[in-house]
């Protein structure tokens, strides 16, 4: 598909690793391996190296596996690598944050 002169790009483009819908860049949270290998939610999106994205829906936050974020990390992650209750907490307050400011 080629752009016409003139036309403007649309937004980036990612995958909610859990239901699989694709959407911009900006609707979806970003998580991140910190220096210690455990994931967290990287809301700046400022992190090095692979990312992984999840919709902000509290049905695709609750279902996040750890084999998703492997597949999605091209890596296998360390024990306790994964705590779903702090990210789920840190990605409620970020869009609720989010939700207020608009």
């Amino acid at each position: 598909m080629s752009m016409k002169k003139g036309e403007k790009r649309g937004q980036p483009q990612r995958t909610c690793i859990v239901c699989g819908s694709k959407r911009a860049k900006a609707e979806l949270l970003r998580l991140a391996l910190d220096e210690e290998s455990k994931v967290c939610l990287d809301y700046r999106q400022r992190y090095r190296g692979r990312g992984s994205y999840v919709c902000p829906r509290p049905e695709c936050l609750t279902r996040v596996k750890l084999a998703y974020l492997e597949k999605a990390f091209r890596r296998s992650l360390p024990e306790g690598a994964w705590n779903p209750a702090l990210t789920m907490a840190e990605a409620l307050q970020r869009c609720s944050v989010q939700f207020q400011e608009q």
